[in-house]
């Protein structure tokens, strides 16, 4: 049969543990419990940071959004501007050509006015 000692603490109360071990016992109870309490706090400003960070998160893949859409917006931009300005070449080509055209034609017309003009007065030179 196994032995139980029984003890005394100083206020004569009888313990199944010395009253050395039952107060480091309790001061480990203490300290275990102080330990849970500041696991608790850590974990609680864990879970902010990380709501924190999830937050930042959230808001720089917005504008991380923003930025390709206007990215997307300058590029689509320099490619509608190449266009105008290919069409506005295209405009510019045609009013030259026709200018020419009618520079031609002006001339053409000059020329037989002026062999007109000749012939109208050599006509009237003639007659007098």
């Amino acid at each position: 049969m196994a032995e139980h000692n029984i003890y005394f603490d100083s206020t004569y109360r009888l313990r199944v543990v010395e009253e050395d071990k039952f107060k480091d016992t309790e001061k480990l109870s203490e300290e275990c419990q102080n330990f849970n309490q500041k696991m608790a706090q850590f974990q609680e400003t864990v879970q902010r940071l990380v709501e924190g960070m999830h937050k930042h998160a959230a808001k720089i893949e917005v504008a991380k959004l923003k930025a390709l859409g206007q990215r997307n917006r300058v590029e689509s931009e320099r490619e509608v501007r190449k266009i105008k300005a290919a069409e506005i070449q295209s405009l510019i080509n045609e009013k030259k050509s026709h200018l020419e055209r009618l520079q031609l034609q002006r001339e053409s017309l000059n020329k037989v006015d002026q062999e007109q003009r000749a012939i109208i007065e050599r006509l009237g030179n003639n007659e007098a």
